[in-house]
């Protein structure tokens, strides 16, 4: 699967982009990010989504520091990766790397067998928020078209 060598903005959709989302908890983050994730996609339910995501973050915080987060997972019936962007009107505790609460979390799945399009999926978006211009301008973004645009020219 050569997706990944595209950009972001076509796993992404302006409906899976929700800014200043209030939420108190990571359980209660996850259920928007399966409630985004799933809508419109046949044969993959809320359940699922937050499912795949929750038994990921068992195996280790998916928060990358800096107050972001990338919650993802493989699943089966998935046919192309879906993104969801979701920004926090107040930042929760996430159990991050550097301790810090999270006010932007990226969420991510694939197919199960697309495992060098997940690695690259990951890679650009790290990429991404390791620049704090980036950072900086999707803090500012006040539409979801806005962070749209902000990702399309995110390319590998």
């Amino acid at each position: 699967m050569n997706q990944a060598e595209n950009n972001i903005n076509q796993f992404l959709s302006e409906d899976r982009i929700i800014l200043d989302l209030s939420t108190t908890s990571r359980k209660r983050l996850f259920e928007h990010i399966a409630q985004v994730s799933s809508g419109n996609l046949d044969k993959i339910s809320e359940d699922c989504v937050f499912k795949t995501i929750t038994e990921r973050e068992r195996l280790g915080s998916t928060g990358l520091g800096k107050g972001i987060a990338v919650p993802h997972g493989r699943i089966e019936s998935l046919e192309q990766p879906v993104i969801s962007i979701i920004r926090l009107k107040q930042p929760i505790d996430y159990d991050a790397p550097d301790g810090r609460p999270v006010w932007l979390v990226v969420g991510l799945l694939v197919p199960a067998e697309a495992n060098e399009t997940h690695l690259k999926l990951l890679s650009m978006l790290a990429s991404c928020f390791q620049d704090s211009n980036f950072v900086e301008a999707l803090k500012s973004c006040q539409t979801p078209d806005q962070v749209s645009e902000l990702f399309e020219g995110v390319k590998r």
